[in-house]
């Protein structure tokens, strides 16, 4: 069985939303390199990335917290919030993420959801 562990980011804070409201977070680590750090100490194989602001404006909004993230950790990233195309998929592909995950263009637009399977094999997952 493997754990991911999650940070949820908003405004490069790592953060918990109350009832999926933004404007009720609570933040939990101002440096989220650090806790993805913090993650890898404590044994954890993977981490799980979410770009809130993203999510909620239907582009990356996150991308330099992600960024140190990816440089803190060795363990594979997965991240959502945000990806709404196939330029958008390899982009952070080609930045090190280990898999982009795939949420509200799933619903919206299904056919990007097989060009992107195919286009990036194990690479690609759904999360709705």
């Amino acid at each position: 069985m493997i754990l991911f562990p999650a940070i949820d980011l908003k405004d490069g804070q790592c953060v918990r939303l109350k009832h999926g409201d933004m404007a009720t977070a609570t933040i939990y680590n101002d440096d989220p390199a650090a806790q993805a750090k913090a993650f890898e100490q404590q044994g954890f194989e993977w981490l799980h990335v979410v770009d809130l602001n993203g999510a909620f404006q239907g582009q990356s909004v996150n991308s330099a917290a992600v960024g140190a993230i990816l440089k803190a950790t060795k363990n594979p990233v997965q991240l959502g919030g945000g990806i709404r195309t196939l330029a958008q998929i390899e982009d952070w592909l080609d930045r090190g993420l280990a898999r982009v995950i795939l949420g509200t263009v799933a619903v919206r637009d299904p056919d990007l959801v097989k060009q992107a399977f195919k286009a990036f094999p194990g690479k690609v997952a759904v999360g709705i």
